[in-house]
Formats: structure tokens, C-alpha cells, sequence
């Protein structure tokens, strides 16, 4: 089986696409906690929806404090050979999951490794419809706005990644080449936690 890291948002989307020119992959996994995702608070039943909109089975990993022991579960249950990453260029990050794999004997595959953070976004903008659905306190003024150009160009002016591999912010994709349908969703309130800006995805 052929595995991709699936967060609903926009870098896991690029990897997604950009691994579909090599590969057949067979199931999209997303870990949770609490129902949700961590990064992106994104519910199960959305990230499902998303999932049959792009037409690829999802798969849950769910977790209270033992990621690193349900993720390896996962991969097993699924007999995953491989495992698509859309890491880009956290080192630190990128060492963990090989470590990982490794243990496994799974070929872990980061399609985005080593691009252009610039470059990258502008192509994601251009290929992808996703809308920003949490921000670190700071950015607020994206919130709720379509990844675009004018965004890009903000995030740069504001001294964060563009691709806001530091955590800056995360989006849901709506629609793009993988997908089969555009994902139908509503937008709620925003609530906050000690760092971070929410939009409820509904």
C-alpha cells in the first residue's frame, strides 16, 4: 500500500498531487486528537467529506499522547510500503518521520523536500483553491481569506513563510486537480486558543 500524510490543507494537497504523477495511492491518513486535527482543527467529518471529494479512502490515526505509537499502528494495519510526506524543509521534522519509517522498513517520500517556499506557494495559489483557516496571533487579517497572491505577498511582508512551514497559519483546500468534486463546506465563528486564531469549518 501506498500512504499519504493528509492534514486537509494546502502542502499535503501539493504532495498529493505532485506523488499522483508517480504513484497510485491507495489511502489518505489523517492523525487526530480529540476528534480533530492539531494544526488546523479540522473535524472528522469534514476531513472525510474532503476525502470523498478527492475520491481516495481516509484512514484515522487517533491519538491522546501517543502519536508516535498510533501513527506506526496505522501504517501497519494499512501495510503501507510507502508514505507520502509534505514536509519542505524542516529538518528536524523530516529526521523523526524517517526515523520512523525506518523501523517500519517504509520508504517515506517528500515530493515539496527542498523547494522553494516562494515558488511553491505561488504554485499552490495558482493550482489550488484554499481558503486560510487558522492563523498565529499576529496574522489576523488573513483569516477566512483565500490563499492568493496578495496573501503571499503579505506573508513575505510580514517576515513568515510563505508556506507557513513555521506554523504561521493553515488552510482547507476546497477544490484543485486532485480533486474530483469542489468540497462543499460553511464557515462558523472564529475562536482562539494561547497562540492561535480559528475559523470553525463546518
Amino acid at each position: 500500500m501506498i500512504l499519504a500524510m493528509w492534514s486537509g490543507g494546502k502542502d499535503s494537497g501539493m504532495a498529493l498531487y505532485e506523488a499522483k504523477k508517480k504513484y497510485r495511492i491507495d489511502r489518505l491518513v489523517s492523525m487526530v486528537k480529540d476528534g480533530q486535527t492539531r494544526g488546523h482543527r479540522l473535524k472528522e467529518d469534514v476531513l472525510k467529506r474532503q476525502s470523498e471529494a478527492v475520491g481516495i479512502e481516509l484512514v484515522f490515526g487517533r491519538y491522546s499522547n501517543n502519536f508516535e505509537e498510533v501513527l506506526k499502528s496505522v501504517f501497519i494495519e494499512n501495510d503501507a510500503k510507502k508514505v507520502i510526506f509534505g514536509d519542505i524543509y524542516l529538518e528536524h521534522h523530516r529526521n523523526w518521520i524517517t526515523r520512523v519509517c525506518n523501523e517500519l522498513g517504509i520508504e517515506p517520500i517528500f515530493p515539496l523536500w527542498g523547494r522553494n517556499t516562494r515558488e511553491l506557494a505561488e504554485e499552490i495559489a495558482k493550482k489550488f483553491e484554499a481558503v486560510i483557516i487558522a492563523v498565529r496571533k499576529g496574522y489576523d487579517e488573513i483569516l477566512g481569506k483565500r490563499f492568493s497572491s496578495e496573501v503571499i505577498e503579505y506573508l513575505i511582508a510580514n517576515k513568515a513563510d510563505p508556506c507557513g512551514e513555521n506554523g504561521e497559519f493553515h488552510t482547507i483546500l476546497i477544490d484543485g486537480p486532485i480533486f474530483r468534486r469542489r468540497l462543499e463546506v460553511r464557515f462558523g465563528g472564529i475562536f482562539e486558543d494561547e497562540k492561535y486564531r480559528y475559523l470553525e469549518v463546518l
